[in-house]
């Protein structure tokens, strides 16, 4: 069911402006007459309800409702719960009176260190954790300090409980609502006092979530869910090619089409406008395949899978190429050093290691509803990236950025997809086209796929030397692909260079001696963009499976080996040693395997493997261990086992859910997750050729929390990149293959 904002619903609300960092959180002043620009916000709250605003985190109304908005971008991961318990904590309100909010596009949810307003990287907690629980604590002295001011009490004997303040000498008690307004005009805390963590009612604790109840019974609003009075329809007919264009069309032809209202050019489509977007959809299709439908497809010229396999496999061994990645941190990065350590190593060995193009494949399509005027744009977007979607609005519009407004609503999944601005951009474009009509755009599932951002194919070359004792004295790393870095237009970062070819190296994290990484770019016309865990998603199997292989060939133990790389390291040995206990590791053991004929929940016989993987970033540790059974090459993945170490966790349960939701995604990805292109087109084009991992076949997830009172780290990506890596290790570890290119399907695997 969806929900209808009407133009009078968004006259009402007020335009936040004036933002300033106080010790208390980020404190606003309010405009009440804008003539243009109006935050869309999603509160139900009526101005003559709402007794005070204390920050744009928070409003407390005449009823006592605590009305929280969210600074960051909701898609699923928790990040909407999780930063208003931290407020509400600090508060204590009752948690039965919070209702949670989605922010706009407005600059006052920016981040004040950062500048920036966007969901990504895993940080919403590590970011915003603290500004909200400042909020909070200020907001409760600032109530305590108005109710002790009426009752003519000391404040210190005051105390804020359950979204009241209480004096407990004289049993007088004063819910939150009445005493909003007289709180308001209280200065704010230079320095407040934050709660005891032992006294936590709502952090730290499995809590259902506010947005389960309508994300269950359909009233939760997604951006294909608005829906606005006089709204039309729109969907694009698109060059099949990734960097194709439309030269001409027939507008007449469109125009005969069932329920079309009107087609016209935007920058990178055909827009086909309906009253349904069923009707639009159709009629894309057949305008696409209309005899008078002329591309331009040169620009994909050369855009095919095995040809840009072979060149990232030469680029591989082009030296005059290279460019050298960041050192780790705190050591030197010397390749002069390394070519020496690997020449005089008693053995040397070499291997190559390759991922895939992949597409995101959200469950909600891409999709933006627009609003254009003479005097405004206001759009609707289920985005990650709020500060630069407002950007692209007024560009696109020709408006002031002031005059263009954005209402951030929930996503239906996004990793990294709807970090990119170009459906938000289209769907202002569209909307100009007829100014003073809402119309909302949506991508068709096989526009998802041939036009999506892709994570793009690498390949990873590891040379390493030996000594006669079987240590590691030195490792050069070359990966070779798209750059997403510079696909963004992004300059090189001071002593990182290229972070999405390099971030998650081996060197990163293990003691390796003499290291060196370097990275060779393959421009190809493919459109690239981040993807869950970015580079770690593919430098995450790269370095792990070179571990292994490291392992195998100088008959060392795989935990036994990370362990040892890891010696200062006490997080990562934490986590790998209880992942390899909870798994059934045997140190010692090379590989891990034995023949078996216990009953599975397969009933089937065959020979078991374990593998195990770390993977570190986002300001968390995860260890991975994978157990399955092999049956020729028929593999029954029995169980797999995380354990994480994110510092102090806000809710377990969403914790839990997103490190089961992230290995579940990585391991489809590494199951069957490709990507391939035949002259200049994707050929995945929905789910019945881009399998995902069914509910059925997927295997039994354990995930272990690691108590720390250390700072919040992010989940939402930490436990993708070590699923490929620790599966693989398992494989060869049951068959003696050590599979180095993924997904395996390609190498004749099937799982059961």
């Amino acid at each position: 069911m969806a929900r209808s904002t009407t133009p009078d619903s968004l006259a009402r609300r007020r335009f936040l402006q004036t933002a300033t960092l106080t010790a208390g959180g980020l404190w606003l002043g309010v405009r009440t007459g804008s003539a243009h620009a109006e935050v869309l916000a999603p509160s139900s709250v009526s101005d003559a309800a709402i007794r005070a605003r204390f920050s744009v985190f928070l409003t407390i109304a005449a009823d006592g409702v605590v009305h929280i908005t969210g600074p960051q971008s909701e898609m699923g991961q928790g990040t909407h719960d999780g930063l208003a318990k931290i407020l509400a904590e600090e508060l204590d309100a009752d948690w039965a009176q919070v209702v949670i909010h989605l922010p706009s596009g407005d600059d006052a949810f920016r981040h004040p260190a950062t500048g920036r307003h966007r969901t990504a990287s895993s940080d919403s907690i590590s970011s915003y954790g603290d500004v909200m629980r400042r909020a909070g604590a200020s907001t409760r002295a600032m109530l305590i300090a108005a109710a002790a001011a009426r009752w003519e009490v000391p404040a210190a004997e005051c105390v804020a409980s359950a979204s009241s303040v209480l004096h407990p000498p004289t049993a007088r008690r004063l819910g939150f609502g009445a005493l909003a307004e007289a709180a308001a005009m209280q200065p704010v805390p230079v320095d407040p006092q934050f709660k005891d963590p032992a006294l936590y009612k709502l952090v730290g604790h499995a809590i259902p979530r506010k947005d389960a109840h309508g994300k269950v019974t359909g009233t939760a609003v997604f951006g294909i869910d608005v829906q606005l009075p006089g709204m039309l329809h729109a969907v694009l007919c698109r060059s099949p090619s990734v960097a194709g264009r439309v030269v001409s069309f027939s507008r007449d032809a469109a125009l005969a089409m069932p329920g079309v209202l009107d087609a016209y050019p935007i920058s990178d489509g055909i827009a086909v406008i309906a009253r349904t977007t069923w009707h639009a959809m159709q009629a894309a299709r057949a305008l696409e395949g209309h005899p008078q439908t002329v591309f331009d497809d040169s620009d994909s010229l050369g855009v095919d899978s095995e040809g840009m396999r072979t060149r990232l496999r030469e680029a591989l061994t082009q030296n005059d190429r290279a460019q050298v990645a960041r050192a780790p941190a705190g050591r030197k990065h010397d390749r002069a050093v390394t070519d020496a350590a690997l020449q005089n190593a008693a053995r040397q060995f070499e291997w190559t290691y390759e991922v895939p193009f992949l597409a995101h494949a959200a469950m909600e399509p891409l999709n933006a509803t627009a609003w254009v005027t003479d005097e405004s744009a206001q759009v609707w977007a289920p985005t990650q990236h709020p500060d630069g979607t407002r950007d692209v609005i007024a560009k696109a519009s020709g408006l002031p950025r002031e005059r263009c407004a954005l209402q951030v609503t929930f996503l239906g999944g996004g990793f990294g997809r709807k970090w990119e601005t170009d459906f938000v951009r289209q769907a202002v474009e569209v909307a100009r086209g007829r100014p003073g009509t809402p119309i909302k755009l949506t991508w068709t599932r096989e526009q998802d796929f041939r036009h999506d951002r892709f994570r793009p194919a690498h390949m990873a070359r590891s040379r390493v030397g030996l000594d006669a004792q079987g240590r590691i004295v030195g490792l050069h790393t070359r990966i070779s692909g798209i750059s997403m870095w510079r696909y963004q237009r992004r300059a090189p970062v001071p002593g990182l260079g290229d972070p999405f070819m390099t971030g998650g190296l081996i060197g990163d994290r293990y003691a390796i001696p003499a290291p060196y990484a370097d990275f060779v770019e393959t421009p190809e016309p493919v459109p690239v963009g981040t993807w869950r865990s970015v580079a770690h998603s593919m430098n995450g199997f790269f370095a792990e499976s070179t571990l292994d292989d490291i392992a195998a060939v100088s008959g060392r133990d795989p935990l036994a080996l990370r362990l040892e790389l890891l010696a200062g390291d006490p997080r990562s040995v934490a986590v790998l040693t209880e992942a390899a206990e909870r798994i059934g590791w045997k140190t010692g053991a090379t590989p891990q395997t034995k023949r078996s004929g216990r009953p599975s929940r397969h009933s089937t016989a065959g020979t078991v493997g374990r593998g195990i993987a770390l993977s570190v970033g986002y300001g968390s540790w995860c260890a991975q261990a994978v157990e399955l059974r092999a049956v020729g090459r028929v593999l029954h993945i029995e169980r797999i086992v995380a354990v994480v170490d994110c510092g102090r966790v806000i809710d377990p349960a969403s914790v839990e859910a997103q490190v089961s939701g992230g290995i579940l995604f990585g391991l489809s990805a590494a199951i069957d997750g490709r990507i391939d292109f035949v002259d200049g087109r994707a050929q995945g084009s929905n789910f019945d050729t881009a399998p995902l991992l069914r509910f059925a076949s997927a295997p039994q997830v354990e995930v272990h929390l690691i108590d720390s009172t250390a700072a919040s780290g992010g989940v939402g990506e930490v436990s993708t990149p070590g699923i490929a890596p620790a599966l693989t290790a398992a494989i060869f570890a049951a068959i003696g293959e050590r599979p180095r290119r993924l997904p395996l399907t390609t190498a004749g695997y099937s799982f059961a």
